[in-house]
């Protein structure tokens, strides 16, 4: 990497960490925001819906060249194996890391079942070693997708330097949460509630000034989930406090609101997500003289 590469990179990722430093206080980068999840992700799962996604994936995948068949893959923040066990059942010698015991459970159950084979791993991305694991430059295919375990310039590039070939990542553009959200962060701290920091640009515009071009596209979803007033109440209340989700008055205000605006015991959330998949292959480095912004 020349001087001005370097340069262009560092101050590029200096801006991503000033600009994402608030999002690590959020629940969601916190475990045990995803194992109150974990049973609504297995719940909700649509088989139909996942293997479209599925197919969009591993098609944007196949356009780098790479055989999924006996590749060598990681799948960072695997959550519950949406990817983990069709890359399996391709013939992907896969391991599955995340630092939810609550998703990892579900994996295992859901791979079990399926009776495909899946090397898990229950570790924070963040703390990973890759040296004393053995991950550096030792996968084929790494997928980090819509999860915080890869959200910095540190975890993106310890993404990189597990792969010796082809990078997967998903992030959103734009997520509107269900309204009980926004309702409820101004009725208990008295203040609008702020999206984090969701630009795919962030980390498109870090690989941008490194020379990689990644192919990249862009979709948009709508969510619709029914759960019960006490699984959205300790989903909401992990969200806004991550560990400290017993806090009984606010799990009081959270379940009051949701008994008012549910039916019958119910609550039916609603989002819409923007996100973007991208991805793009190390050893395809265009020269720096030719990355002009």
């Amino acid at each position: 990497m020349d001087e001005v590469t370097q340069k262009n990179s560092q101050l590029w990722a200096d801006f991503w960490l000033e600009s994402t430093k608030h999002n690590k206080n959020r629940g969601s980068f916190q475990s045990t925001f995803w194992d109150a999840m974990s049973s609504r992700f297995a719940k909700n799962r649509s088989p139909e819906k996942e293997e479209d996604r599925v197919k969009t994936v591993f098609d944007l995948i196949r356009t780098t060249g790479l055989e999924l068949n006996g590749a060598e893959v990681l799948d960072i923040g695997a959550g519950t194996g949406s990817f983990s066990i069709p890359l399996a059942k391709l013939g992907a010698r896969v391991t599955a890391i995340d630092f939810s015991e609550g998703m990892l459970k579900n994996l295992k159950m859901r791979a079990d079942k399926e009776n495909v084979p899946v090397r898990i791993m229950k570790k924070s991305w963040d703390e990973i070693d890759l040296d004393k694991e053995g991950f550096r430059n030792s996968f084929d295919l790494v997928i980090g997708s819509m999860t915080p375990a890869v959200s910095d310039p540190l975890t993106f590039d310890l993404m990189m330097n597990a792969s010796r070939r082809v990078c997967y990542y998903s992030g959103w553009v734009n997520r509107k949460w269900d309204k009980a959200y926004y309702d409820l962060h101004k009725m208990l701290f008295n203040s609008e509630y702020l999206e984090g920091v969701h630009g795919i640009y962030l980390p498109f515009m870090y690989l941008y000034l490194q020379g990689y071009h990644p192919e990249i596209v862009i979709s948009q979803d709508s969510w619709k989930n029914e759960t019960t007033i006490d699984e959205m109440t300790d989903v909401i209340a992990s969200h806004f406090l991550g560990s400290q989700i017993d806090d009984p008055q606010v799990k009081t205000t959270i379940r009051k609101y949701l008994v008012q605006h549910g039916t019958d015991g119910k609550y039916y959330e609603e989002s819409v997500t923007t996100y973007a998949m991208m991805v793009w292959d190390k050893q395809k480095k265009i020269d720096s003289a030719e990355c002009k912004i």
